[in-house]
């Protein structure tokens, strides 16, 4: 085993990680401390490793045998419960549990791309290892090949095949019971706009009778949060709900019981819900066990979030109090009046293709698909990117949004309200852009700003929309501007947290390390430019302090001049008194960024900042600042933290309380006033 191992050129550990072993049953397998390896065991390592051999000395014969299942017998893939995947009633072993992972989220999203990024983050979360594209390659692979083991000429199977940056499950509807979930959904849909009661109320209960278990059971959060499991509990709620109309207009009170006890379980504060269980209860005779689901959930309205029962609940206490009428046999369906269907709204800017991978990338990812807030009563998602200027924020929420837009079909909205210029965007302008973006016509746009954040929020309620907000300015400012609901999300960038923002989740996005800005470089200028002059590349870097923004300008100015050398370039930077006129290229400049910065301070922290960068050179201390300032240490402290809470200066990790300015900050802050 250990010659094999070496022979493909892979370490023990990572033989254990692809193999979904331990390493120390590895270990013993390797140095025969194990007469009989288990069957399983023994497959995953020759999926590993490619060995006709070890695939031969499964099949003789081993402790623990995989069952056999009959060719003829149908493949499917189970969903709704304990996760399988299924040959007739035989349960076939998918492999170690990121394969099993990996085709759990792909059958979720079946015949349609699920993106790498996705892929990553429900394989690893936010610490995916160094080769985890390579692991990415390994596990589709692999799962290729058990797929194609259990193909049959007759029944076929699914297959995987490559889209753009993801993966696609390609699969037949009656193979996966979520495809059949959605088609019956589907059906009720026409049966209802068709007016056929009989016909939907059918398809509907076999929809609520296919719900035999948890979706995707036994897995963890980070699949389990996938936006696609959303979906289905949201579907599955709205069936339950329609279907009781339905019955309890056909006086089948009973019947429609225990469809909405399993139901309301994982929905304790719907008030929807809860009517309509009262209703049944009180038709079938339990008057009593009607009244005492209204009195709970009343007081837990009440005590708990301030708020009064909604006018349904109290018309069905009313009806059971017998002070009002049950609800009378839904009539047929009136069909709407048909609109023209118009394209969800897109108004991202293009997603930029030098993108330089960082570590923030992942978990912002996560936060922004993933997360949906533990409050019963539902809150939007809302993610605050901040940090110094021109650190790559815009850059980064751009691609997030672009790698999310699989999660929010209904549209992508985004918006520059350029907190830190001199006219920032007023937010009815803003919303009056949303707004006519989501079909609403210029001449219906409220005057109002309350006018156009009602209709906004109004619009997004149960709609999945994801709400892009570029360089704000405070909270004032991106308030009126959240949709209401929980299911759109919301990322905003800005200089400083935006703490007062309920519910967000912040990440501070720091300028570039030196390895991701020589990256950058690269890219735009040409590798082989930096790959022949190293020691000026890493020079260039240093001078710009790896400040993405000025690292692209300098990228796009030596693209436009082929004849300069990066030595001439990294000389031109070297002129601290010209360097921010050499950092300008059309219209991108660092300067106007910096002095937006510095702008937002008040006059006496702004002269406090240009005394102290002429006085103190890179890092600095407390009592440093004090002498430069001439005040006392309190009084400093005080002026550096302004500093560091407007991403000016950065403390340092370490415990001397040292403190360096943001990049290129001090060098605009030494040039003369105006």
């Amino acid at each position: 085993m250990r010659r094999l191992r070496q022979q493909v050129g892979m370490s023990q550990r990572m033989l254990a990680e692809q193999s979904g072993l331990s390493m120390r049953t590895l270990r013993e397998i390797e140095q025969d401390r194990v007469l009989r390896p288990r069957a399983l065991s023994l497959q995953r390592l020759a999926e590993v490793l490619n060995e006709p051999q070890l695939y031969a000395h499964v099949h003789a014969g081993g402790a623990c045998p995989a069952p056999s299942s009959d060719e003829s017998s149908e493949f499917g893939i189970r969903l709704l419960g304990p996760f399988a995947v299924l040959r007739g009633s035989v349960e076939l072993d998918v492999g170690t549990p990121q394969q099993r992972h990996l085709l759990a989220l792909l059958a979720l999203n079946a015949n349609q791309a699920v993106q790498r990024d996705e892929i990553v983050n429900v394989l690893w979360g936010e610490e995916p290892p160094y080769s985890f594209q390579q692991l990415v390659h390994t596990h589709v692979s692999r799962l290729r090949g058990f797929l194609e083991r259990h193909r049959s000429d007759e029944l076929g199977a699914p297959s995987i095949i490559r889209r753009s940056e993801g993966y696609q499950l390609c699969v037949d509807q009656d193979r996966v019971d979520l495809l059949r979930f959605h088609e019956l959904s589907a059906a009720a849909g026409v049966a209802r706009q068709q007016g056929d009661m009989p016909a939907e109320q059918r398809a509907l209960s076999r929809v609520v009778q296919m719900h035999t278990g948890e979706l995707l059971e036994g897995f963890g959060e980070r699949l389990r949060a996938h936006p696609a499991v959303a979906d289905y509990y949201r579907m599955r709620l709205s069936a339950t709900l329609r279907l009781s109309d339905l019955a309890i207009g056909a006086g089948q009170y009973e019947e429609v019981i225990p469809w909405l006890r399993q139901v309301q379980r994982g929905h304790p504060l719907h008030e929807g819900l809860h009517s309509r269980l009262m209703l049944a209860l009180a038709g079938s005779g339990q008057q009593v066990a009607a009244l005492s689901v209204y009195t709970r959930l009343e007081s837990t309205l009440r005590k708990e979030f301030g708020i009064e029962p909604s006018a349904e609940l109290r018309a069905a206490h009313l009806s059971v109090l017998g002070q009002g009428t049950l609800p009378r046999p839904p009539g047929p369906a009136v069909r709407p009046t048909v609109c023209p269907a118009t394209s969800p709204p897109s108004l991202l800017p293009r997603d930029p293709e030098d993108f330089v991978g960082r570590s923030e990338h992942h978990p912002v990812l996560s936060r922004l698909t993933n997360s949906r807030t533990t409050s019963a009563l539902g809150l939007t998602s809302v993610v605050s990117l901040y940090g110094p200027v021109a650190s790559g924020k815009s850059v980064l929420a751009i691609r997030t949004a672009h790698a999310s837009r699989s999660h929010f079909p209904d549209g992508q909205l985004y918006v520059d309200l350029r907190g830190h210029t001199p006219e920032p965007l007023p937010a009815r302008t803003a919303l009056s852009q949303f707004l006519q973006a989501l079909g609403v016509a210029e001449k219906d746009v409220p005057r109002t700003l309350s006018g156009c954040v009602a209709l906004y929020r109004n619009l997004l309620a149960d709609r999945r929309v994801l709400v892009v907000l570029d360089n704000v300015a405070d909270e004032e400012q991106a308030r009126p501007l959240l949709p209401g609901g929980f299911n759109s999300s919301v990322v905003l960038t800005s200089r400083e947290p935006l703490v007062a923002l309920e519910d967000a989740r912040h990440f501070r996005i720091p300028s570039f390390t030196t390895e991701q800005a020589r990256e950058l470089l690269a890219r735009i200028a040409g590798r082989h430019r930096t790959a022949d002059e190293p020691a000026s590349a890493d020079e260039i870097v240093e001078l710009c302090e790896a400040l993405p923004l000025a690292i692209r300008i300098v990228g796009l100015r030596l693209a436009m001049r082929p004849h300069w050398t990066l030595a001439h370039m990294a000389q031109r930077l070297r002129d601290e008194d010209h360097r921010l006129d050499t950092l300008s290229q059309g219209a991108l400049a660092v300067r106007p960024r910096l002095e937006g910065s510095l702008a937002a301070l008040a006059p006496t922290d702004r002269h406090a900042l240009h005394t102290l960068a002429r006085t103190v050179d890179h890092g600095f201390s407390n009592a440093m600042a004090a002498a430069a300032l001439k005040c006392s240490a309190q009084q400093a402290d005080s002026f550096l933290q302004r500093l560091t809470d407007q991403q000016l200066i950065e403390p340092a990790d370490t415990p001397d309380d040292t403190y360096f300015f943001a990049p290129l900050i001090r060098l605009h802050a030494v040039e003369p006033q105006p």
